[in-house]
């Protein structure tokens, strides 16, 4: 039996982190989910998904502060995170991929678009 690649889903909004999963279960793959920082972060140590979609702009702990951690914790750095998030500035971007952001995806984006994201970066990371 073939392994579904496994993807974690890291968003505040509980309607975007239904959506994706059922979509991305919908093409095939394991999903799991968290909607706060610290949660994903668990998640992210716990599961060692194969890619991390992770939003910019949550309350409390806010995804940049949570790539971070990710990059910062050997079990997790080397997984790819594509930033998701409705926030389009500049420095946000710079920031993400100084931190070690893989990519970054705008919300809101086309179904197709974010599924090129995952199958390329599946691709490229492949364990």
């Amino acid at each position: 039996m073939i392994e579904k690649s496994r993807i974690l889903v890291i968003d505040d909004e509980v309607e975007v982190v239904d959506l994706l999963k059922k979509r991305l279960e919908k093409a095939g793959y394991q999903v799991v989910t968290a909607t706060d920082g610290p949660q994903g972060f668990k998640v992210a140590v716990d599961e060692k998904p194969d890619l991390i979609l992770l939003d910019i702009i949550m309350p409390d702990v806010d995804g940049l502060t949570v790539l971070r951690q990710l990059k910062a914790q050997e079990s997790t750095s080397n997984i790819p995170v594509v930033m998701v998030s409705a926030k389009s500035m500049t420095d946000s971007i710079f920031e993400a991929r100084k931190y070690g952001a893989t990519d970054y995806i705008i919300k809101p984006f086309q179904w197709d678009e974010l599924l090129k994201f995952v199958k390329r970066y599946l691709r490229l990371y492949a364990k």
